[in-house]
């Protein structure tokens, strides 16, 4: 049995690191393009959070701590029931969370957007699975945001909010 922040922050990291079932196209936040847009590919960008959202949410499900922190800025504010803040902490409340990982996990992006200048990103949608709560499986759904931060042209989460509720 685990507590019902480690269920909201599994369910809020599943829901929030989704998109994994369908691609999204990316979309401009902008009209006006900026200088760099010519050399910014948006289709493959929007591909990458994908994949690393893919890749996060087998990583969960599958318990695997250690695969979900790296796509985590050091500097990361996850909130859910509390705010978490920083690698250390969200590696923690994990390291809760996955005792019971959720099953029949089904996401649908709504999109991938970029800033501007394409230094940040953020991808949206929802989400329905199933959770254990106090030992009993509870159908939750919800919705998601992931804010992303490029680093180095890596895609790294910086904040993360999730709304799901059985």
């Amino acid at each position: 049995m685990r507590n019902s922040s480690g269920t909201l922050l599994l369910a809020g990291a599943i829901v929030l690191l989704s998109a994994c079932n369908k691609p999204t196209p990316a979309t401009a936040d902008s009209a006006t393009p900026s200088a760099t847009t010519a050399t910014f590919d948006e289709k493959a960008n929007a591909a990458q959070i994908v994949a690393a959202d893919s890749a996060f949410v087998r990583a969960i499900t599958s318990k695997n701590v250690d695969s979900l922190m790296p796509y985590y800025d050091a500097s990361a504010v996850s909130l859910g029931k509390t705010v978490v803040k920083g690698t250390s902490a969200l590696r923690t409340q994990y390291n809760e969370a996955v005792k019971s990982p959720p099953r029949d996990v089904h996401f649908e992006s709504a999109g991938v957007n970029f800033s501007d200048d394409h230094s940040m990103a953020w991808d949206y949608g929802t989400v329905s699975q199933t959770v254990d709560i106090k030992g009993k499986p509870v159908k939750t759904s919800g919705t998601y945001l992931n804010v992303w931060k490029n680093v180095g042209g890596r895609w790294m989460i910086v904040a993360e909010i999730g709304s799901v509720t059985p």
